[in-house]
């Protein structure tokens, strides 16, 4: 094949799929959610617990601007959730349900904008469950709000049945949480830039390169 007829081929696939070509991704890595562009300026780590309500008012408040950060590729967030408060759900289980839910968008959808946007739906108001309610989300509940942003079937069904393929959330969870504790102020949301923690509530996104 010619040169010129491969690279008409290549320019017209990233037109029709202009996601190929982004450095904005999101991918399950060990005991993390890596989200956006490696080569980004702005580094952080991110430690949320899905049941905290702090975590949650984080989200809620800075959530958009992280986003549009990840997405003009100049933040990348990796995203370390803990469960110390999954003793207080409803279920019993809802930390682990969250986490395990989390990674499996990212692992099959591999983008950022839809990981994110995931977060930001577990996180939300109108969805996250309050510390020591008489309910939680269920399984089908937690699909549907993967479905509602654009997760991959597959994802959406090992969601709804509560089998997370090649994630432990416990241990992921356990081991975020033995970093955490290695803080003097070991409580979430915690913002780590440039291996300083940071109070996740304050302003710490002005601190961060881009």
């Amino acid at each position: 094949m010619k040169l010129p007829v491969v690279l008409g081929l290549v320019l017209t696939l990233l037109m029709l799929f202009p996601g190929v070509s982004s450095a904005s991704v999101a991918a399950p890595s060990g005991d993390v959610v890596t989200i956006g562009d490696p080569d980004a300026l702005g580094q952080i780590d991110l430690y949320v617990d899905p049941l905290c309500p702090y975590s949650g008012k984080m989200i809620r408040s800075q959530g958009s601007e992280i986003g549009r950060r990840i997405e003009d590729g100049s933040l990348r967030v990796n995203l370390r959730f803990v469960n110390f408060l999954e003793k207080y759900s409803a279920s019993g289980t809802y930390d682990a349900r969250a986490i395990g839910a989390a990674f499996v968008v990212a692992g099959q959808s591999g983008a950022s904008d839809v990981t994110w946007r995931f977060v930001q739906q577990i996180f939300s108001a109108e969805q996250q469950p309050h510390e020591g309610g008489a309910t939680d989300l269920s399984n089908d509940q937690l699909a549907g709000l993967a479905a509602s942003v654009g997760a991959p079937p597959g994802a959406v069904d090992q969601i709804r049945v509560g089998v997370f393929l090649g994630y432990d959330p416990q241990a992921i969870a356990a081991s975020n949480l033995a970093v955490l504790h290695t803080f003097p102020e070991p409580g979430v949301p915690t913002v780590v830039v440039g291996g300083e923690p940071l109070d996740g509530e304050s302003d710490w996104l002005a601190r961060v390169p881009g």
